[in-house]
C-alpha cells in the first residue's frame, strides 16, 4: 500500500531525527540532513512527491530525489565512468544532479516503501562509493546506469 506523506514524515522523524523537514505539502515533502559515510560530511536534500491518481507516471518519475548540496559533487571528465557516475541530470540546476540509488526497471523501490528504510541508507552507501571513486577513479559501488548519447551512439544515461 502506498505510504502517505504523513507516514513518510513520521518514519523520517523517528529514524533520522537530524534530518529536518524543510517543505511539506499535501502530497510532497522535502528533508535536508547530514550523511557522513566516511567522516566527510555531506548535506543532502531528499524530495518526494506522491503523484495525483490521474497522472501518467513511471517509477523513475516518482522515486525520491536525492541531491548533495554541500560540498557539491566533483566533476572529473577524465575518469572512466564519466564526470560523476550514477547520477541523473537536474534540469532545474545541472550543478546539483540527482543520485542514482537503484534501478527503476528492476523495481527495487516502490511507493509502498519508506524513504527512511531505503533511500537514506542507499544515499549514504552511494556517498561512500563516491568518496572511493574520488580517490581511485573507479566506481566500486556496482549497479548499472545509462549514459548520454555520445557521438551519435546510444549508451548508458548519466552526466
Amino acid at each position: 500500500m502506498t505510504k502517505s506523506i504523513q507516514q513518510q514524515i513520521e518514519a523520517m522523524t523517528f529514524q533520522w531525527p537530524d534530518f529536518k523537514l524543510t517543505e511539506q505539502y499535501d502530497q510532497s515533502a522535502t528533508w535536508e540532513g547530514i550523511l557522513a559515510p566516511d567522516k566527510r560530511e555531506h548535506l543532502v536534500r531528499v524530495r518526494y512527491r506522491i503523484p495525483m491518481v490521474l497522472e501518467d507516471y513511471s517509477l523513475r518519475d516518482v522515486q525520491p530525489k536525492v541531491q548533495v548540496l554541500k560540498p557539491k559533487l566533483e566533476r572529473h571528465l577524465d575518469y572512466e565512468e564519466g564526470p560523476i557516475p550514477h547520477v541523473y541530470r537536474s534540469e532545474i540546476d545541472p550543478s546539483l544532479p540527482y543520485l542514482c540509488l537503484f534501478s527503476p526497471s528492476l523495481r527495487e523501490w516502490s511507493m509502498d516503501d519508506l524513504i527512511a528504510d531505503t533511500t537514506i541508507f542507499w544515499a549514504n552507501e552511494w556517498l561512500y562509493f563516491y568518496e572511493g571513486w574520488l580517490v581511485t577513479k573507479k566506481w566500486r559501488g556496482g549497479g548499472r546506469h545509462l549514459t548520454p548519447v555520445v557521438d551519435g551512439a546510444k549508451e548508458l544515461e548519466a552526466i
